[in-house]
């Protein structure tokens, strides 16, 4: 169940309280062939482009052999040789056909730049692109394109949470999102001219919304740019969003959407793009984390949400302060007491947890007490408490911090931990090793 409170035990953990016409590609790529190190402590960046945070495909001109869900997987590429379909082989990523019409493939993703709260806008600072096993046939050249999405003018969309305008402007979307979680494509299936000519349409009228004034085009954040073979020593491709791109989509309040290209057509298995949030708009709550609202509530502020209940947890209704500890916000674990059973970083995760092991669980303590005794409070009387150190994605929302906590104990039938405390301090300009041994870490 799930549980909203600002619950605190003597355990402290030690911390104070219409597209443009690209230009011709240079003669050598702009990215490197090996994976980059992990992003800056003080920049935090998640990959907004993966499935299990949010991320969809919304539309895709071709999906012959490999359909473009595939882009957004979190697993590493897989590479079978001798599986065959009816198309032909089988490919871990998205892969068109050889084109023979005008034109070139391309694809529109839908960020995983949100949470409660609301949609946020996404300041994209590196793109990754892997070409794992497509070593004849990966796309010679690509480029990306970001563009917010923004309610029609008068629509009402956007009203107490609903985002369904970030998906309903493209043609054909909703039908693609109903065959199941992050949408699905079909392959061996490929748009018709009249419908790739209809999503182009879309395209332009959702960037004149930001500007009206404009042409349609959407921001480029990596120019037209050659690909390498998807062999294991150039498969990885990896490009740091020049600071005009981002000042450009910055401007226009973070970017909602990408648009993948290929000139032509070709196949990419994973595409990464690393980022934070650049705003959230208000978002009047729903009365859950307002004692006012809700006359049964404890004195202590805390309520409990079985998960059993028909209704939606907390964490899955609209708040009046954004989330800021998701991992989709730049939230991450930096360290913990004990990791045997799952990282601190689960902990932060948009989607409710699929089973025990998409959590954080420790090890029990070898000196736990033999036998358990209470103490004055109901709890356990020891000294013994396992820690971990979560990065928040962005500050509070006002000079009075975080104005709700949950704690979402789904799965962990007999073995959640008895009780809990959350701490809280101001970082800034201090590194992950350094708050890591306030918290009694080496």
């Amino acid at each position: 169940c799930e549980s909203t409170t600002p619950a605190t035990n003597k355990n402290r953990t030690g911390l104070a309280p219409a597209r443009r016409k690209p230009s011709l590609p240079p003669s050598t790529p702009r990215g490197t062939t090996k994976m980059p190190p992990p992003a800056p402590a003080d920049v935090p960046a998640a990959n907004l482009a993966c499935s299990e945070s949010g991320a969809a495909v919304l539309f895709a001109t071709d999906e012959w052999f490999a359909a473009a869900e595939n882009l957004l997987s979190p697993r590493p590429p897989e590479f079978v040789p001798d599986l065959y379909c009816e198309q032909g082989k089988v490919m871990d990523g998205w892969e068109t056909r050889r084109r023979r019409a005008e034109g070139h493939d391309w694809c529109v993703i839908r960020l995983a730049a949100g949470g409660d709260g609301g949609p946020w806008g996404a300041d994209v600072s590196r793109i990754e692109l892997d070409t794992a096993h497509f070593t004849g046939n990966q796309a010679p050249r690509v480029s990306v394109e970001a563009v917010r999405v923004v309610p029609p003018p008068g629509s009402g969309d956007g009203d107490g949470g609903n985002d369904d305008y970030l998906y309903t402007w493209m043609p054909g979307a909703v039908t693609r999102l109903a065959r199941g979680k992050g949408g699905r494509g079909v392959r061996g299936a490929g748009q018709t001219p009249a419908a790739v000519e209809s999503a182009l349409a879309a395209c332009r009228r959702v960037a004149m919304r930001i500007d009206p004034d404009g042409d349609g085009g959407w921001a480029e954040i990596l120019p037209v740019t050659p690909l390498r073979p998807g062999r294991e020593d150039t498969r990885h491709h990896v490009f740091d969003v020049a600071e005009d791109a981002r000042e450009a989509v910055r401007a226009m309040g973070g970017a909602t959407h990408l648009r993948l290209n290929y000139f032509p057509d070709g196949g990419v298995a994973r595409l990464r793009a690393f980022g934070r949030p650049v705003a959230a708009p208000g978002v009047e709550g729903d009365g859950v984390g307002d004692a006012a609202a809700d006359s049964s509530r404890p004195s202590s502020g805390r309520t409990v949400h079985p998960h059993s209940l028909p209704s939606d947890p907390p964490s899955c209704r609209p708040h009046r302060h954004p989330e800021l500890s998701s991992s989709s916000a730049g939230g991450a674990g930096v360290g913990c007491s004990d990791r045997h059973y799952g990282e601190p970083s689960n902990l932060l995760s948009p989607t409710p947890g699929r089973d025990m092991g998409d959590g954080w669980e420790t090890a029990r303590h070898p000196d736990r007490p033999a036998v358990v005794v209470k103490d004055g409070r109901g709890l356990q009387d020891t000294d013994l408490a396992d820690w971990a150190v979560l990065r928040l994605g962005s500050g509070g929302t006002d000079a009075d911090g975080p104005s709700r906590v949950i704690l979402d104990t789904r799965h962990f039938r007999g073995n959640f931990p008895e009780s809990a405390a959350v701490d809280g301090c101001c970082a800034d300009g201090i590194g992950d090793d350094e708050v890591r041994r306030s918290a009694g870490g080496g």
